[in-house]
């Protein structure tokens, strides 16, 4: 029977092409819209490479605030508060420390001048994030400690200094300054904000930027990564933390340094939380809600009128049915059929101008325009299954309830399709 139903289905899609054409493009617009808000949404916020522990992560970046007499300052800590506020911390899995810095690269005998993101941490950073290595290996805490000048570069970076990826022990040159390269990692994407860089140092090599501090060595250039051992240890951690600052602020004179609503999240990060400022769930739910909601429902009320006026010109045609015997059931259940079809093609259509749209216009939607964007980034079942439910059900609607209606009148009153006869 429903193999039956199908086949009926598909004929009516044939014979009435500029109706199915009309609701099929609705409904792949309607998906295709909130697919790419919840892709964008999704690429800030789901694990992946070499963020895969997102859920777990925690972040304390440019929001950090030291008050002394004479002002404050806001931005980032120095490495002193990063080794006495969080290397100190006991709940962790691990801690990072990181500042970022923009220089140009070389090699013995052949100088460049291009700027690659250079990313200064510690050993705590190989557990924090998950990067696959295809040469070598990380640098350990003996190099950090030493402040020995090793580093970790990108297979792109290898290609592009080297023109192979097999460069362990080989040597690049960060603004004048000779690292030995001991690993060589699977490029991550720009989405992995954290993460990414193009080579990866022990920020102990770099005096200057040990050196580049205030506000009595507590204020500097350092942001800082948590990986907590379990989601619910959240809590635990701050309260930790805080432990750890007023012990820390017991150590100065006149300072005293804090880090505002830090440190938040990868959910409050992807909802718009950053450094200084902060945005509530319930704000950009209200927010992200409202403009779902506006994407659904415009072009299904346009596509309600459609349906309904198609169910009321098949109202002949049922009252013949009826009249050879056909149930108000069976009548019912075609119109649904026929639907539910079109539903099911302009989602998977959506579907598919949704991965193609986001690409095309990623310049706008995301923070830098030349980030990667892999399947795991963008595959998202649920989003999707969730969005072609709601529009299955609405549309379903737009097409149940008169048929219903017109399915269940008497014969007579169907044949005369709504005229009335003396």
């Amino acid at each position: 029977m429903i193999k039956q139903y199908l086949k009926q289905a598909f004929y009516m899609l044939k014979e009435n092409r500029l109706i199915s054409i009309i609701s099929i493009a609705g409904t792949a617009i309607s998906i295709a819209m909130i697919m790419i808000v919840v892709l964008v949404f999704q690429i800030q916020f789901a694990n992946y490479y070499p963020e895969n522990d997102r859920d777990r992560m925690m972040y304390v970046e440019n929001g950090t605030e030291v008050r002394s007499s004479d002002g404050w300052n806001r931005g980032a800590m120095s490495a002193e508060a990063v080794k006495e506020c969080f290397y100190s911390l006991e709940l962790p899995e691990a801690v990072s420390g990181y500042a970022l810095s923009l220089k140009p690269l070389s090699i013995p005998g052949k100088r460049m001048y291009k700027g690659y993101e250079i990313k200064y941490t510690d050993p705590g950073f190989w557990r924090v994030f998950s990067f696959r290595f295809v040469a070598g290996k990380p640098f350990t805490q003996a190099d950090f400690d030493a402040a020995i000048p090793v580093a970790v570069v990108s297979e792109s970076v290898a290609r592009k200094l080297y023109g192979f990826t097999d460069v362990v022990g080989k040597d690049v040159i960060i603004d004048q300054a000779v690292y030995t390269i001991c690993g060589v990692v699977e490029d991550a994407s720009r989405a992995a904000d954290t993460a990414f860089a193009s080579v990866w140092v022990p920020y102990t090599t770099d005096r200057i930027l040990l050196a580049n501090t205030t506000k009595e060595n507590m204020a500097g250039s350092f942001s800082v990564c948590i990986l907590a051992k379990r989601k619910g240890d959240f809590d635990a951690i701050r309260q930790e933390l805080d432990r750890q600052i007023e012990r820390y602020n017991g150590m100065k004179k006149d300072c005293k340094i804090n880090f505002m609503g830090n440190p938040i999240t990868r959910l409050e990060v992807a909802i718009g939380s950053q450094g200084q400022v902060h945005v509530s769930l319930k704000d950009y739910l209200l927010e992200t809600g409202s403009l779902l909601l506006f994407l659904l429902f415009v072009p299904a009320l346009n596509l309600l009128g459609v349906t309904q006026s198609a169910v009321q010109k098949r109202r002949v045609e049922m009252g013949v049915r009826k009249a050879f015997g056909a149930t108000c059931g069976v009548l019912i259940r075609q119109v649904l059929y026929e639907n539910g079809l079109m539903t099911l093609i302009g989602g998977a259509l959506g579907l598919i101008l949704s991965l193609l749209f986001l690409p095309v216009c990623k310049d706008f939607l995301l923070k830098s325009a030349d980030t990667a964007l892999s399947g795991d980034m963008l595959f998202q079942p649920m989003a999707f299954g969730a969005a072609l439910l709601f529009c299955l059900l609405l549309n379903l609607l737009s097409a149940g309830i008169p048929a219903a209606r017109i399915a269940c009148q008497k014969i007579v009153a169907s044949l005369r399709d709504g005229e009335e006869f003396l």
